[in-house]
Formats: C-alpha cells, structure tokens, sequence
C-alpha cells in the first residue's frame, strides 16, 4: 500500500514539474509584465547633472570617479560619463547653473521613443512631444505623482 501511495506522489510530482516548465517555457509570466510593454523597451539611461564647470566636472567624473566617458553626443555644453559593466546607465553632464537635485532628470533610453510615448499616453501618462535635440538624440519627458521629470530618449544612432 505504502508504495502504491509513493509511486502515485512521484507521479504527481513530475506531473507539477512538467506543467511549471511548460508555464515557464511558454513566456508564461504575472499579468502585470505581461500588460506593461515599457519592459521591454527601456535599454538603459542617461541621468542629467548640471555643472558650474564642464572641465572641472569632467576631472571629477572621470579621474576621481574611475568613469569612462563617452564623446559620441558631446557639444560645447554636454558629455557623458558611464562605467564600461553598465554602458546602458550613464550620467550626462551639462553646464549651466548647478542646481542640484531638483534638475535632474531620470532618462530611459529606448529603442522607439514614439513608440514608448504612445504606451505612456495609453496609461493616461501626459507625455511631452518628442524634441529633437541635435546630435542623433530625441526626448521627451513626462512627471511622477510627485512631479518628478523623467525624460525619454532615442538614440538615433543604435
């Protein structure tokens, strides 16, 4: 009796771990990735620093800091600095007068920022219109509950 009880449990249990990896195989996931496409969309970002002094910032990021920078997008105003582990997430450097924290700007670099705008919008999100800001770089930029700016960019250039 005992072993007819066993062998049914192994039954049942390859049974179970069939049908989990069946789910999981399948994209099965919460409803909740599932419905949002900005999971897929958002490749990385570039948060906005303002600075007094471009060079001095420039010595302090990538001397003192150990970042890298990339020239790619630069003008007489702007670089950026990332760390070559996460080359998705990077710090971009404007100058202009510092300011702090209340000017920054969380931005998610996507891969199709109209794209990106119209799931925002479909969310009853208020997002901005697309800017082209010069140097293959597009923006757009929508607030948090708490008016936080969060800024999408495209990179012309991927």
């Amino acid at each position: 009796m005992m072993q007819k009880l066993l062998q049914k449990l192994k039954t049942a249990t390859v049974i179970a771990l069939i049908s989990v990896f069946v789910l999981l195989s399948s994209g099965w996931t919460s409803t909740a990735v599932a419905q949002n496409p900005m999971d897929q969309l958002v490749t990385g970002y570039v948060s906005k620093v303002n600075v007094a002094d471009l060079d001095q910032a420039i010595f302090f990021y990538q001397e003192l800091l150990g970042m890298e920078r990339d020239t790619s997008r630069d003008t007489d105003r702007w670089t950026q600095f990332f760390y070559p582990n996460v080359p998705g997430t990077q710090i971009g450097l404007y100058e202009d007068l510092p300011t702090g924290t209340g000017e920054a700007v969380l931005t998610l670099v996507v891969e199709n920022i109209e794209f990106a705008r119209d799931v925002l919008i479909s969310e009853g999100i208020d997002v901005s219109e697309i800017t082209d800001v010069g140097a293959g770089v597009l923006l757009a930029f929508f607030t948090d509950f708490d008016g936080n700016t969060i800024g999408l960019r495209e990179n012309l250039w991927f």
